[in-house]
């Protein structure tokens, strides 16, 4: 079958391996789509500041997929029905897992960053990570609301806390960040959305934004909403980003991170003590959110944007993404 490879760092190839077999607890899925996210260039262009990656190995941790085989021991899992992988992949037995935050289990080894991921013909994958797609959801779309859609909502309603009716700056309107505009909007929130580039902008007034600006001609200490900046939540998460999120945070306020353009950053400790500045991590999300993030958008509360390619384009496709060339999601289809 056809794998798309990381074999090192700047050694990223699609080449033919062997079918794999599910074992014990696992099913075998026929990928119907996979979805390439920004963090497989921080893999294959070692972006990570020195996080282990094992090599070589299938990347891909965005995957819907159709159930083809059972591994001994799997029940309650129908072949034939289409699935969504949870990433993370909890073990269900640890401490975190065990208290619904699974996100963050000690024993995870996550899809496509651990082990063999989706860029391929079939993945084969633990049971428990597998969440059933509503039939209103497509392939394409499921498959980014793995992580596009899910560390989205994750970020904002479950670590950010965001309330009706607050002011809420999205820094970054590509796939992630137009998602989060999107899901503020629909939960209350009046969304000011901030990047460089005037395509994305344009897509996020028409996802739910009430402004949205280049961050160039942002003055910080007056944002252009009409009440506090209570919650900021920044996709980019370069130097200068990080910078702007405490700027533009209300005293009182939240800030949280979760793009990964550089693995440091500035502090203004002054401001963040003195102005009660909370700074929060936020980390992909849990099965049950992932649950949740199908059902609303099976609902049309979320319309995440998606663009199909074959999987045999993944390299182009990667550069592209790179070169900043793509407005929000890629999902490629075996």
């Amino acid at each position: 079958m056809r794998a798309a490879r990381y074999f090192g760092p700047h050694d990223f190839r699609l080449v033919e391996i062997d079918r794999p077999a599910p074992e014990r607890g696992e099913v075998l899925l026929r990928v119907r789509a996979a979805g390439l996210c920004h963090s497989d260039l921080h893999i294959i262009f070692d972006e990570l500041g020195g996080y282990p990656v094992p090599a070589p190995l299938t990347l891909g941790h965005e995957i819907c997929g159709e159930v083809v085989e059972l591994g001994e021991g799997v029940s309650g899992i129908e072949i034939g029905h289409r699935y969504a992988v949870f990433g993370p992949v909890g073990c269900g037995n640890c401490a975190y897992c065990r208290a619904g935050r699974d996100n963050l289990c000690i024993n995870s080894r996550w899809m496509g960053i651990a082990r063999d991921g989706g860029y391929a013909d079939y993945v084969s994958v633990p049971a428990q990570a597998l969440v059933a797609v509503p039939q209103a959801v497509p392939d394409a779309v499921a498959a980014v609301a793995t992580d596009a859609v899910l560390t989205s909502y994750h970020a904002l309603l479950t670590v950010g806390h965001l309330q009706p009716g607050e002011g809420v700056a999205i820094l970054g309107v590509g796939g992630l960040g137009l998602n989060a505009v999107q899901i503020a909007s629909a939960f209350g929130a009046v969304v000011l959305a901030l990047d460089i580039d005037e395509r994305k902008l344009e897509l996020a007034r028409q996802h739910g934004a009430a402004v949205a600006l280049d961050s160039r001609q942002l003055d910080p200490q007056h944002p252009p909403l009409d009440r506090p900046i209570t919650l900021v939540a920044d996709f980019v998460g370069n130097d200068q980003t990080k910078l702007l999120a405490q700027q533009l945070v209300a005293r009182g306020g939240r800030v949280v991170l979760v793009g990964l353009g550089s693995v440091g950053g500035p502090l203004l400790g002054l401001r963040d003590v003195a102005d009660e500045i909370a700074i929060l991590g936020s980390f992909w999300g849990t099965r049950q959110e992932l649950a949740t993030v199908l059902d609303l958008i099976a609902r049309g509360i979320i319309r995440p944007r998606v663009e199909t390619h074959p999987l045999d384009e993944i390299l182009t496709w990667v550069e592209r993404l790179r070169a900043g060339e793509v407005e929000s999601r890629v999902a490629l289809v075996p």
